[in-house]
């Protein structure tokens, strides 16, 4: 932020006379943050105003391909994404279709599919979220019916397609500029795992999966299905062994929940359009103040972010009864962060006491 002194030029200023600043911001650093905020917003409303099933998840993912150090999609990047996805999904169907009426070999199968999920560094990025909701999502709401499992996968092909429509759109208007720079060098210096450090990974990430899986099978808890990719998303995370981390998460994502709480019920009062783009525009800048910092928690508060989005979304596109979803929904997204920062805990716990008896 840039600070001028001088509010008269060619007259001197009186020693008796208070000093005033006057701000000037340098909009060229502030691209970043205003991708993301008014590409948040600009989601919001194309999918408000179309309405197609699940578009919810649109906003929610889309915050990957705007996040810190995130470039712009080439065409042929865009195209072999959606290509994976739809024959991803294509297998999703076919796999639930054979294989869910057989829990013997329908749980092995899945968790050893989320084992390489996990292990392989072949697939990186936003293609990963996309593909780990798919292997999960559509084999259990496919145990109702395998049309509802069909009819899933399509919209989450339709929600992926215009997540890389709408963000790429967003960078025509706030291109990629020297600003982005010193988050994707962050990324870049990131150290890469060993082979045995991504496999050790991928275990402890389906010991942690597989109360939850089987739980979901066999109570049929199709219904809350947003928890269950809540969870395996944030599985991703190996810093939730962290019990600083874990902690300032739980507390990120209730903010996220309370904040969308809060906004729905000032949308139920001043129920217009231009107010819901307007509120998310005013919290989306508050979240990615943190979120674009060089705080060490700022991804933290990405998860917080898209919480918020996530209940706002689900409310919003619900029936009457919105209202009375919002806090189960925000209790069952604190219940699942808590559930995973618990079990990185444990098993942080015993791995560290392994290390020391070997010792």
């Amino acid at each position: 932020m840039d600070l001028e002194f001088d509010l008269c030029p060619g007259y001197p200023m009186s020693d008796n006379v208070a000093n005033i600043s006057v701000y000037k911001t340098n909009w060229r650093t502030s691209i970043p943050v205003l991708r993301y905020v008014i590409g948040v917003c600009f989601i919001m409303g194309v999918t408000s105003l179309w309405n197609y099933d699940i578009a919810y998840l649109t906003a929610v993912l889309g915050l990957g391909y705007l996040a810190p150090g995130a470039k712009p999609l080439t065409f042929k990047q865009g195209v072999k994404f959606v290509i994976t996805l739809l024959i991803m999904t294509g297998a999703a169907i076919i796999f639930s279709a054979v294989f869910l009426d057989y829990p013997i070999v329908f749980m092995p199968l899945l968790l050893l599919a989320l084992l390489w999920f996990y292990y392989t560094d072949k697939i990186m990025g936003m293609v990963k979220i996309f593909l780990l909701i798919s292997i999960i999502m559509i084999p259990f709401v496919s145990i109702e019916s395998t049309a509802i499992g069909s009819y899933v996968a399509v919209n989450l092909a339709i929600n992926a397609l215009m997540a890389i429509t709408l963000t790429q759109i967003i960078f025509l208007v706030f291109p990629w500029s020297d600003a982005d720079e010193a988050f994707a060098k962050i990324q870049q210096a990131a150290p890469k795992q060993s082979r045995r450090d991504r496999f050790t990974y991928a275990v402890n990430i389906v010991i942690i999966l597989t109360p939850i899986l089987l739980l979901f099978y066999l109570f049929n808890l199709s219904s809350s299905i947003l928890v269950l990719i809540f969870v395996a998303i944030l599985s991703m995370s190996p810093a939730l062994a962290n019990p600083k981390v874990g902690m300032v998460m739980i507390i990120a994502n209730i903010l996220g929940g309370i904040v969308a709480i809060v906004g729905y019920k000032l949308l139920s009062a001043i129920p217009n359009f231009t107010f819901m783009i307007l509120l998310v525009l005013s919290i989306g800048l508050i979240f990615a103040s943190r979120i674009f910092s060089s705080h060490k928690l700022g991804p933290v508060f990405a998860s917080g972010f898209s919480t918020f989005l996530l209940i706002l979304g689900t409310v919003m596109s619900s029936d009457a009864e919105a209202g009375e979803k919002v806090w189960p929904r925000v209790i069952q997204i604190a219940m699942a962060v808590t559930y995973v920062v618990v079990a990185f805990r444990i098993l942080s716990y015993f791995e560290n006491r392994k290390k020391k008896k070997a010792l």
